[in-house]
């Protein structure tokens, strides 16, 4: 099982806006499931990187496994430059970095595209000490300043189940089982 960390509030707009151009981001990025054009997340290349944040809902400290950033991101060539913005995502406690940041310079330019960071491994979360208090900064990284455009339309943190979890069913009633049988 895992624990999901979805978008619930936004901290920081930036000049990224909703998908008909509001401020209110973290509801077009919270999805359960990928809705790509239906709501999104966007901001303008216009040369210089430029971030957000958002709110990411409370979950407890998770046991050991894999923790990811997961996303799904599209790039729009208005320019026909044929070169897009890229991407950074941070894991934030408060306003200190905790997760390592990762940086797309080749996100997709035809379709929406779902991404995990790390795409292998774990991201290092070790300094964690309020699971409560963590945020995603997401960055725009400017190419050339061409009008390009950056959307996002999900974006979340999923770790394992947090530490210490309850014993499952079954596991009970095998004990309880094995100590009647004898």
């Amino acid at each position: 099982m895992v624990q999901t960390a979805r978008p619930d509030a936004d901290d920081t707009d930036g000049s990224w806006t909703d998908k008909d151009g509001g401020s209110t981001l973290y509801t077009s990025i919270d999805d359960t499931s990928s809705d790509d054009a239906t709501t999104f997340i966007q901001c303008e290349d216009t040369g210089g990187d430029d971030a957000c944040i958002v709110q990411l809902a409370t979950i407890s400290a998770p046991g050991s496994g894999n923790v990811t950033i997961k996303y799904t991101a599209m790039s729009v060539d208005t320019s026909g430059s044929g070169d897009t913005p890229g991407i950074k995502f941070e894991l934030l406690e408060g306003s200190t970095v905790r997760g390592s940041a990762q940086t797309n310079n080749s996100v997709h330019g035809s379709s929406w595209t779902a991404y995990s960071y790390p795409t292998s491994g774990s991201l290092d979360v070790s300094s964690v000490s309020n699971w409560g208090n963590l945020k995603l900064r997401i960055t725009m990284l400017s190419t050339e300043g061409f009008n390009d455009i950056l959307q996002v339309t999900q974006a979340y943190l999923e770790t394992p189940d947090a530490a210490g979890g309850s014993t499952p069913i079954a596991a009970i009633a095998m004990n309880t089982y094995r100590q009647m049988s004898g």
